[in-house]
């Protein structure tokens, strides 16, 4: 009987947590450099990525005007804004390392994120529209 609740238990937690995630909006946090868009609770299903792109690209094309008037291809990066901004780390003078990504267009010191990529979102003429999941 003990066994039983513990495992009913723990399958109510989990399905809890697995519907919290399904429902729960994905937060565009911010935009960055043009191409990098910074998400919060983002899917972790391939196909659910790529049908809240197809979902929401229209409103990210009017409000934050992504992509920009392209010619031949364009990149869109969405990464996970984690922790949020933080500084970039002393021992390092690059623009990136492994671990942190930075933006130049952020005038503060705060202007790195954990690097944590998502989803890239890739179209040219020649290849047509693909998506990468990470």
């Amino acid at each position: 009987m003990n066994k039983r609740l513990i495992a009913g238990v723990i399958a109510a937690a989990s399905c809890g947590y697995l519907l919290w995630q399904y429902f729960t909006p994905v937060e565009v946090v911010a935009v960055h450099d043009g191409n990098t868009i910074l998400v919060r609770h983002f899917p972790y299903l391939k196909s659910r990525q790529i049908a809240w792109w197809e979902e929401n690209k229209d409103m990210i094309q009017a409000k934050y005007g992504i992509p920009e008037g392209y010619d031949s291809y364009y990149y869109i990066y969405l990464m996970d804004f984690g922790n949020g901004y933080r500084t970039e780390p002393n021992e390092s003078l690059l623009f990136w390392t492994d671990e942190v990504f930075c933006f130049n267009d952020i005038k503060t010191d705060a202007r790195c994120i954990d690097r944590k990529p998502l989803f890239t979102v890739r179209w040219s003429k020649n290849n047509g529209l693909e998506y990468e999941s990470y």
